[in-house]
């Protein structure tokens, strides 16, 4: 038996290089896997600009600096108090721009419901599922600004010649909203993040097929997934992250013919 003090040294020793260590007895949290696989992603897209939408206080942002990305950042968040520790996380950073609103399918104005965990603040009302993650109830609502990223991409990518877009959301169940906000200029998006449902949280969120069905339609296929919460209850799989960028069929169905052909 290795003693918890010797774990801790190796596991400081570790991180120190970017590495970490897991016990293969237990059921261990796959999202570690995730900074390496955007990065691989990130590199291979040659990606300029990410955008990060449901940005909190600007976690998802310091993943992309330690990972070696050096492109644009553009941080959006719509409530106050997360938006002031986002703008200071990013203060010291030259290409890490932060905006204060939220983002859906239409211009307007729409309430929050705010919880005392920040990270799951949503637009929607929560389902009876949200009990097992949220500690406590909605402490208040507020009203924020909604914009489309059609509206806002044209100014988050200004002194970018030639923008290949990463486009990250994490909103609590708007997500498939914030993807109809972009547009035709989902055409400069290469790669998607975002974080669906399987056992829905929010009121009128859609489910992952839905979600990744849209994602089809816009011509975007998953390279991988990322579990993020499981129930403590059944085990079954709630929430995970998506990696998807668009598809080549042009090129699949090329290989395939060809090897048909040996």
């Amino acid at each position: 038996m290795i003693p918890d003090f010797a774990k801790r040294v190796v596991k400081s020793s570790l991180d120190t290089f970017g590495y970490s260590l897991h016990d293969l007895r237990k059921n261990n949290d796959l999202r570690v896997f995730l900074p390496g696989h955007l990065r691989d992603i990130l590199t291979k897209l040659q990606i300029n600009c990410v955008i990060d939408v449901g940005a909190n206080v600007g976690q998802y942002g310091l993943m992309l600096r330690r990972i070696g990305y050096q492109g644009r950042i553009v941080s959006i968040e719509p409530t106050r108090e997360s938006f002031e520790t986002l703008s200071e996380t990013a203060e010291d950073d030259p290409d890490w721009m932060t905006l204060n609103t939220a983002c859906g399918n239409q211009d307007g104005t729409m309430s929050i419901n705010i919880f005392a965990e920040s990270h799951i603040n949503s637009l929607l009302h929560p389902s009876p599922n949200i009990a097992a993650l949220a500690s406590r109830p909605i402490q208040r609502t507020d009203t924020v600004t909604v914009k489309r990223l059609e509206s806002i991409m044209g100014d988050a990518l200004i002194g970018i010649d030639e923008p290949h877009v990463f486009l990250k959301t994490d909103t609590q169940g708007f997500d498939l909203d914030v993807l109809r906000g972009v547009g035709e200029l989902i055409n400069q998006v290469r790669g998607l993040q975002s974080e669906i449902s399987v056992i829905p949280l929010y009121v009128g969120a859609p489910d992952y097929l839905e979600f990744l069905s849209y994602c089809r339609e816009l011509g975007f296929e998953p390279t991988s997934f990322f579990p993020v919460f499981n129930s403590p209850d059944s085990g079954h799989l709630v929430e995970c992250d998506v990696v998807l960028i668009r598809r080549h069929w042009s090129k699949i169905e090329s290989a395939l013919v060809e090897s048909s052909r040996n």
